[in-house]
């Protein structure tokens, strides 16, 4: 027991002066470390902080994507008036850019629309369907136009560049049989939307 605290103690004050270095060492990383900046206070005014902060704005604004803003309303048409507003939103909605930002400055998306239930466990089927083929699904549930009932719609997306998706709609097309019809993304849908 006399030797192991001997042999402790020992360790305790021959270990530390091992493996510290020699005092040329200790010095060298004395001497790396930088002086403290000097800030002289009497010299800073609010004038030249707000003048450096807008400068940091600025230069940060300035290594952002630049985003064409989409000014078209995206409100949906008279039911008498969707099948005409329909083709031509389509040849509108083509004309959109890859990236654009829409009058509440949000990124434009699409999801590709590919069924409307009015039993959720239908729409539910067609959503784990298309998750095991590895699409990314979401169900939203809806009114329906007489303000009646509601229905299930299963969608694909969302995603920013409309191509990408109607390269999908295609893929689905074959594979299931079942045309989609590709519409705009809206953040306020997101109310409705059923699971994840």
């Amino acid at each position: 027991m006399v030797g192991a605290g001997v042999l402790t103690t020992l360790a305790v004050i021959i270990l530390p002066m091992l493996l510290d270095g020699t005092s040329e060492d200790r010095a060298r990383v004395m001497a790396t470390i930088p002086e403290p900046p000097l800030i002289e206070l009497k010299k800073l005014t609010m004038d030249d902080a707000l003048r450096k902060m807008r400068e940091m704005e600025q230069n940060s604004a300035a290594q952002l994507p630049q985003f064409e803003p989409d000014t078209r309303s995206y409100s949906e048409p008279s039911v008498s008036n969707k099948s005409a507003a329909n083709s031509a939103s389509a040849k509108q909605d083509r004309r959109t850019p890859e990236l654009a930002l829409d009058k509440n400055l949000l990124p434009v998306s699409w999801s590709l629309q590919l069924g409307s239930f009015q039993d959720p466990s239908n729409a539910q089927r067609l959503k784990q369907q298309l998750r095991e083929d590895g699409y990314r699904t979401y169900i939203v549930r809806a009114k329906t136009d007489d303000d009646k009932g509601e229905t299930f719609r299963v969608y694909i997306g969302p995603m920013l560049k409309r191509n990408e998706l109607e390269v999908i709609a295609e893929a689905v097309r074959k594979k299931l049989n079942i045309e989609g019809q590709i519409v705009r993304y809206r953040l306020e849908d997101d109310a409705g939307q059923l699971g994840g």
